[in-house]
């Protein structure tokens, strides 16, 4: 049940990145997100490689100057989405559509493609059940299960300058009621 409310909770932030991603621009004539060229300076540049976690702090307004520039004129963007694990941002942009995000290469900086950075900011949670009474071969155990219910701030943001385009907040409350019956 715990994966199923987190693969629900990835769901509700990939349509809000949807949403967000989707209405950005109108015209296809330029191409922001593409992938840099490895030429004679390739050396140089990937001494200074780009990382997932290099974006982290996009989420609380900080900027990522050697990323692309976000122009909201271009249909296409690429992403690195963020959400909390425990009390720290962790990198689930693997929950993002393919074409949304870049993969690591280690002959390229192809992080310097991302624009935009979505961010599932945990901003309350309190524990509403703690499932108990579990056995292993019909002896009790001490494994317990606690659920909570948490409120996110979700938000996308220029990679380069950390601006906020769009928030939202989400609060699961379809969730928290199945889990008091």
């Amino acid at each position: 049940m715990a994966t199923r409310f987190k693969s629900i909770f990835d769901i509700a932030a990939a349509g809000f990145a949807c949403a967000v991603l989707g209405s950005c621009g109108d015209d296809g004539s330029a191409s922001a997100g593409s992938e840099t060229e490895s030429g004679a300076g390739a050396p140089a540049a990937l001494a200074s490689q780009l990382f997932p976690d290099n974006f982290k702090g996009v989420c609380s307004g900080a900027s990522v100057s050697a990323a692309t520039a976000y122009d909201p004129n271009v249909k296409t963007h690429k992403a690195v989405y963020f959400s909390t694990y425990k009390d720290d941002l962790t990198d689930r942009s693997s929950s993002l559509p393919g074409d949304w995000t870049v993969q690591f290469s280690p002959t390229s900086d192809a992080f310097r493609a991302i624009d935009l950075v979505a961010c599932a900011k945990r901003i309350a949670d309190r524990e509403v059940k703690i499932c108990d009474g579990y056995k292993d071969h019909d002896k009790p155990t001490q494994n317990k299960v606690r659920w909570h219910t948490a409120t996110y701030e979700l938000s996308v943001r220029e990679a380069t300058t950390g601006k906020q385009l769009a928030a939202t907040t989400l609060v699961p409350l379809a969730i928290t009621a199945a889990l008091r019956l």
